[in-house]
């Protein structure tokens, strides 16, 4: 095999790994307090798509829902983390789960759903809008990649 085709090779296996990478991970911008302390406003965030990896206690990103109707009930068709409409939440409960006693509502998650809570205490999360459909998760996120320098 000649060099010129390694090359070519490498370069093809290169880009087919950076195409795998942005399909699979995204950085997202914090904004606002409703994950404060834990994210403030500014902070970067690595998103791996999708719900892989979403367990109790992780940190999802979210459609924001409408003020009228809550989440949507359609797939995600457009997932640009460039819109101003995601949220930045702590998963508390996952279907099949009980309600944490806290929000002061009995029965189970239903099938399909994840509560989301900010872990400031005025978020606007599953306390106004009930359970979030998992079709509506942007992804679980990963890591901080920069923490905020605002003061």
């Amino acid at each position: 095999m000649s060099w010129s085709m390694v090359a070519v090779a490498s370069l093809l296996m290169a880009a087919a790994g950076v195409l795998w990478i942005q399909r699979s991970f995204v950085a997202v911008t914090v904004k606002g307090l409703s994950m404060s302390p834990t994210f403030e406003t500014g902070d970067r965030v690595l998103v791996r798509r999708g719900t892989r990896g979403l367990r109790k206690g992780s940190v999802v990103v979210v459609v924001r829902p409408d003020i009228e109707t809550g989440w949507g009930r359609n797939p995600l068709g457009d997932r640009d983390v460039d819109a101003n409409r995601w949220y930045i939440k702590r998963a508390v409960a996952l279907s099949g789960d009980r309600w944490p006693e806290n929000l002061e509502k009995d029965g189970v998650v239903p099938a399909g759903h994840v509560l989301v809570i900010g872990d400031h205490f005025r978020s606007v999360d599953s306390k106004q809008h009930g359970p979030c459909p998992t079709h509506q998760v942007l992804g679980v996120v990963v890591r901080r990649l920069a923490r905020s320098t605002a003061v």
